[in-house]
């Protein structure tokens, strides 16, 4: 009879330890668990004023479900007005800005552009394929969100305004 407690412990630590073992593994393939961020690649996709870090993506690092973006905005930058294939979550770590958004899910009044003030401790997002843009009103320091994506890769359609 003092066997059977002895036999069950040993099948269930059985059990347990290989979903422990495998859990405790990265599952981003050749990168390490723990990165700098200041030592990932940056790019400003040709705008002055704007920083992108890619902090976790599909490309980069094989993710499937979400992507994970640093964004810094100098005062006066913004982003092109624009929508895309996914939806964004935005927290914003420092600064503050508007948020353009044109929403057929947010608003009584679908389409029609309306500007929310954003700033440092709050979050906002973005549903899939309304048109938006973020730009950085605040004349005296930097806006700089982390932006979390769903079903990278992102297909993104910039508006053109005409002249």
């Amino acid at each position: 009879m003092g066997r059977r407690p002895l036999i069950s412990a040993f099948l269930f630590s059985f059990l347990v330890f290989p979903a422990t073992t495998v859990a405790s593994h990265c599952s981003i393939k050749s990168w390490p668990l723990v990165r700098n961020i200041s030592e990932l690649p940056q790019d400003n996709y040709g705008r002055e004023g704007f920083s992108h870090i890619t902090v976790a993506g599909s490309v980069l690092h094989g993710l499937i479900e979400v992507e994970v973006w640093l964004q810094t905005f100098s005062p006066g930058s913004r982003t092109p007005i624009h929508r895309h294939s996914c939806e964004e979550v935005f927290i914003v770590l420092k600064g503050s800005g508007t948020l353009l958004l044109a929403s057929s899910s947010h608003e009584k009044y679908p389409g029609k552009p309306q500007e929310y003030f954003v700033f440092s401790n709050s979050t906002f997002h973005v549903p899939v394929n309304d048109a938006h843009q973020v730009w950085n009103t605040n004349e005296d320091e930097d806006l700089q969100l982390l932006v979390i994506i769903s079903r990278p890769p992102v297909k993104v359609y910039v508006y053109i305004l005409p002249l």
